[in-house]
């Protein structure tokens, strides 16, 4: 639900339930002014609602409205419209996704939350984008944090925090129904929303997309991939009357299945070594999620939270199974100048790995062990103080959490906020995170590579027999990993020249130890119990770095049917391993080391008439010399047209600017067009 302070004679909360409905949301950001946008509510920076404009924290919230007329079909592109993510398409199912970080594929450094359920995978150390496939018209809002969040959230929440919010079940009452169909993916969608009366609302969900073959593709045959899922899901609220009504519940599920057609890379010990197989993975899972609010007064309140999350997912040749189940209360009170938040929260995690179709180990992978319990409980505590009234403040909290492998981790912030005047913010923040080794790290075997026999001979003499054998390229895992450090020192300043114009500017320092990378293990090489010759690289606390960047974005309403927005980004890190400083310029194959140096994106929102709308979006990445991968210009362009209220049809170009480009790896990404019809009902 989401909560709106309007400018006006009364100092109260507006909340949109407070509003009269219309079917749909019945907040229209692109009706507000840039004085009514500053005073829009988040909650994401510290678990209760704050004015965007005095919040002590790099944010931007990307509204339906931005996701409708960017014509984004999936949650990674649409998080390319805030500023300062950094997001990559890595494969017909797969994106890299990060903030001010080293990227990867599963975003290992950003905590990703969909209504208040992390998202964010303990096994991977990361987020799978292809089962985060909600339906795109139901989210209200996604808030964007830029920089690290652990002092609320916890463990790694270290660059950042993405907290996607669906819509209230009273802003999405009747039906909807959604088709989409172009030269690369078809996707339907429908919705239909009640009243249970007592001021109780209700929804219900199907969608179905499929992705075809990619015709282009430089990996080796994966352009037979193909993708399929369908899921369906259920929302209830009970929302009171009034916002002082004493209470408000929520219960929500939701499953789903994916299909993958793909090929994977199997290995042998004798020739031809290598091969590639049709294989077919599968993604399916559920959650269940209960949710308490209790309101005891105008300046206090608590929440009670309750979710059972399960996932089954295949990766490669392996599958993994993992439930969790998660409690988190929190309570807010005023204190004379003190408004203070705290909390606790316990989580359980359980996984268990498998071969595909069997129990086993495996020759090419393995995991030690092949079952784990996780137990995680943790407490935080933020007090915001009003040193100058509307004028000065400072926040001071921290996070602290215990699990069974890690121990004890503080994760403290101190940030200060100024308001000079009206059109002016400064603020400033210096916060400590901190991100736990996945699963994989931990305890991986895998086999990654395998050289022909006589590609390598160790030095001794003696040692002369392996030659006759083939080299085997393995990642170990380390069960005496610590975990990943971050202390983020940021600024940043909005200015508001004009009534039409909004700045906001941030720059950041981040000092990075312990970072996890792989690294030659000698001494494995020397004790491997294998015949063949081993080639071991095992993960291991051995690079620290830092990085530090500025991102700048814009806001500017030419006209009251004319919106146009900008930002820009830059990146830079350097990274220290072995006495030996690797910068940007290295060309060497540091995988750790993926993020462009510069980012552009200049999107335009044109109202030609009440009926016709057309949008275009621009949008430059740099390179990444790491691998290979060139800078490229994209431009999507969507014209929309609403012959019925209740009607729209619209067409979408998206990179137009050339026929393929890669942005990750050799998977390129190609020029498409398709066509959207939505129905209310």
């Amino acid at each position: 639900m989401l909560n709106i302070c309007i400018p006006g004679a009364l100092p109260l909360i507006c909340r949109a339930d407070d509003l009269e409905p219309n079917n749909e949301s019945v907040v229209d950001f692109t009706e507000f002014s840039l004085e009514e946008l500053k005073n829009v509510e988040i909650i994401s920076v510290s678990k209760k609602l704050e004015k965007l404009s005095e919040v002590s924290a790099a944010v931007y919230v990307i509204t339906q409205e931005d996701i409708r007329r960017s014509g984004a079909t999936n949650i990674p592109d649409a998080l390319r419209l805030a500023p300062g993510v950094q997001v990559a398409r890595n494969g017909p199912t797969e994106w890299a996704v990060t903030i001010r970080c080293l990227n990867e594929e599963f975003s290992e450094n950003l905590l990703v939350l969909i209504d208040g359920r992390s998202v964010y995978s303990p096994v991977f150390s990361g987020v799978h984008w292809d089962v985060q496939d909600t339906v795109l018209e139901d989210i209200e809002r996604i808030e964007v944090i830029r920089g690290p969040g652990a002092a609320i959230w916890g463990a790694n929440a270290v660059n950042g925090v993405i907290n996607i919010i669906t819509k209230s079940t009273k802003d999405t009452q009747d039906g909807q129904f959604l088709v989409l169909g172009g030269t690369e993916e078809e996707s339907g969608s429908i919705r239909y929303g009640g009243n249970l009366g007592n001021d109780t609302y209700y929804r219900t969900y199907v969608k179905y997309f499929g992705r075809e073959r990619f015709s282009k593709d430089n990996r080796g045959g994966n352009s037979d991939d193909n993708w399929r899922s369908v899921r369906g899901g259920f929302r209830i609220d009970r929302e009171p009357e009034t916002a002082m009504a004493s209470n408000s519940l929520t219960l929500q599920g939701e499953a789903y299945a994916n299909r993958y057609d793909t090929k994977i890379d199997r290995f042998s010990l004798t020739p031809p070594y290598y091969t590639r197989e049709n294989d077919t993975s599968e993604a399916a899972g559920g959650h269940l999620l209960g949710r308490w609010q209790h309101t005891f007064s105008e300046t206090s309140d608590t929440e009670l939270q309750l979710y059972y999350d399960h996932t089954k997912k295949d990766y490669d040749i392996s599958s993994a199974y993992i439930d969790t189940v998660d409690l988190d209360f929190r309570h807010k009170f005023n204190f004379s100048q003190h408004e203070i938040v705290w909390g606790l929260g316990y989580r359980f995690i359980t996984d268990e790995f498998s071969i595909k179709n069997g129990h086993i180990q495996d020759f090419q992978i393995d995991m030690e062990p092949l079952k784990l319990d996780q137990h995680v409980y943790s407490a935080f505590v933020q007090d915001k103080v009003q040193l100058i009234p509307e004028r000065l403040n400072l926040t001071i909290g921290s996070k602290f959490e215990y699990n069974d492998y890690m121990g004890f981790e503080v994760q403290p912030s101190i940030r200060l906020l100024w308001i000079p005047g009206k059109q002016h913010a400064l603020w400033g923040a210096i916060s400590r995170a901190v991100r736990t080794p996945s699963r994989i790290e931990q305890g991986l075997r895998e086999i990654v590579g395998i050289a022909p026999s006589g590609s390598f001979i160790k030095e001794s003499a003696s040692d002369t027999s392996y030659s006759k054998s083939p080299a085997v390229f393995m990642f170990l895992g380390n069960d005496e990993l610590s975990s990943e450090t971050l202390m983020a020192y940021e600024v940043g300043y909005r200015l508001e020249p004009t009534n039409t114009l909004r700045l906001d500017m941030t720059a950041f320092y981040y000092n990075y130890d312990k970072l996890i990378m792989l690294d030659f293990d000698e001494l494995y090489l020397e004790t491997a119990p294998f015949p063949h010759y081993i080639i071991p690289y095992r993960y291991k606390n051995s690079m620290e770095g830092e990085a530090h960047g500025t991102e700048v974005a814009a806001d500017w309403h030419p006209l009251r049917q004319w919106r146009m927005k900008a930002s820009y980004s830059y990146l830079k890190t350097r990274l220290l391993h072995n006495d030996d400083l690797i910068t940007d310029d290295f060309e060497g194959d540091i995988e750790e080391k993926s993020n462009p140096g510069s980012q552009f994106s200049l999107r335009s929102s044109l109202d030609i008439t009440d009926q016709l709308e057309l949008d275009a979006w621009l949008r430059y990445v740099d390179t990444l010399s790491e691998k290979n991968v060139d800078s490229y210009t994209t431009l999507d362009v969507r014209l929309a047209w609403k012959p019925m209220e209740n009607l729209e049809l619209s067409v979408v170009g998206q990179n137009l600017l050339d026929g393929q480009h890669q942005e990750f790896s050799p998977f390129e990404v190609e020029r498409s067009v398709y066509f959207r019809l939505s129905w209310r009902f």
